[in-house]
């Protein structure tokens, strides 16, 4: 059974770290969508700076996933239980749904919709939805070797799950936006009716996260996975 006052504690942790990425993210692709060479890197250490803040801020409380697919990983690897990661679902798409009802609020739809994670012309979706599962992919691999993994050093995994979405974006964001996270495409397209890219910020995040967590559960660290699953407690801040 959920602890009430906890688990609402980690559910509003968890909506504003997402609240932080889409308001972060958004505005930073419309301060640089127009600079010279650099838009892409900025957005991109945007993104992964807003995570890795929030993650130094809330990691402690709720584990600080910020990202239905980390939540989903976390899941099946046995490390909360289904209540925990519904309520961590819904907290995080209304965390993106808040950052974009007020960026929007602010300006207008228009910078919302120009923030939406969209597929490039001339990428087939089909393209768009592995790119997006092999970057998540390593994603939560990293999750799982820094901030689940307890022999880690603890000062690592902020800074090591922000890079690797500042990876990821510079290597997949020109082709399907680089949203690595179904919240931060939920919210914005909401708001904008912007959906043409959701299969790829969906399928491709919810796939990959998946993946890795089962690899990193069962295959590489099959004998933790073992224990977790024999254990009745919880681990809510993995």
């Amino acid at each position: 059974m959920l602890d009430l006052r906890t688990s609402i504690g980690d559910a509003i942790a968890e909506a504003l770290g997402v609240f932080t990425l889409c308001f972060i993210g958004i505005l930073a692709i419309q301060s640089l969508s127009e600079t010279p060479g650099g838009g892409l890197l900025g957005v991109a250490f945007a993104h992964g700076l807003a995570i890795a803040v929030m993650i130094a801020a809330f990691g402690h409380i709720s584990g600080g996933h910020f990202n239905p697919a980390v939540t989903l990983g976390v899941f099946l690897g046995g490390k909360i239980h289904a209540g925990t990661a519904v309520l961590f679902w819904i907290a995080q798409l209304l965390g993106g749904l808040l950052a974009a009802l007020l960026v929007a609020a602010c300006f207008d739809t228009d910078v919302v919709a120009a923030g939406t994670p969209v597929v490039a012309d001339g990428v087939a979706m089909f393209t768009a939805i592995v790119l997006e599962a092999v970057a998540t992919f390593f994603l939560v691999l990293v999750v799982y070797g820094t901030a689940v993994d307890a022999k880690a050093p603890a000062s690592v995994y902020p800074f090591a799950i922000g890079l690797t979405i500042t990876a990821g974006i510079l290597a997949i964001g020109p082709s399907t936006g680089g949203a690595l996270n179904p919240a931060r495409g939920f919210g914005p397209a909401l708001v904008s009716g912007e959906w043409s890219g959701a299969p790829s910020w969906i399928i491709g995040p919810l796939v990959g996260g998946a993946l890795a967590a089962l690899l990193h559960s069962y295959v590489i660290t099959p004998a933790e996975a073992a224990k977790a699953l024999a254990s009745a407690g919880e681990r809510p801040h993995a």
